[in-house]
């Protein structure tokens, strides 16, 4: 898989799937500030995209599965930290303390296809609640930050 394909995959199904895979609602992030700025909300946010990319797009190397796990739980701390912003609603608040919840949780086994696919696709045990907490969230997050890859200055990637 390439990179680019690989490392939007992960950033897809953590900032927008990974909610939606709940059975219930999450546990932390309940305690997360409330009254960050969209400045702050946003740049943590799409954080761990600019993270994880390689630095040398000419040679691309992807950390590995510990690492990405790593990566994403140390995410995980700092959306904790940073919180949302007070005009956020009570469903779209309840995404991201879901995806605090799981993103705190991740393990290297959870970056195979198969789990990344399945949480692309909402999760085969998602309840209607969790996804529509997803999808409120997916919204707010969308409206406030615009499309996390939208601002992600991309390297050329070789051609050879």
């Amino acid at each position: 898989m390439a990179s680019r394909t690989r490392l939007s995959l992960i950033t897809v199904a953590l900032l927008v799937g990974a909610a939606t895979s709940a059975c219930g609602g999450g546990g932390a992030g309940g305690g997360a500030p409330t009254d960050a700025s969209e400045k702050d909300f946003c740049q943590t946010q799409s954080s761990l995209l600019t993270d994880l990319m390689p630095a040398d797009m000419s040679n691309p190397e992807l950390p590995s599965d510990e690492k990405m796990a790593k990566a994403v739980q140390d995410w995980a701390k700092k959306i904790e930290e940073v919180g949302t912003p007070e005009d956020i609603s009570d469903d779209a608040r309840q995404g991201f303390e879901t995806i605090v919840a799981q993103a705190n949780e991740i393990d290297a086994a959870d970056f195979s296809i198969e789990k990344l696919e399945e949480l692309e696709a909402g999760g085969k045990d998602a309840s209607a609640e969790a996804k529509k907490q997803a999808d409120a969230f997916e919204k707010y997050l969308t409206e406030t930050c615009g499309n996390p890859l939208d601002n992600l200055e991309m390297p050329e990637m070789p051609t050879e």
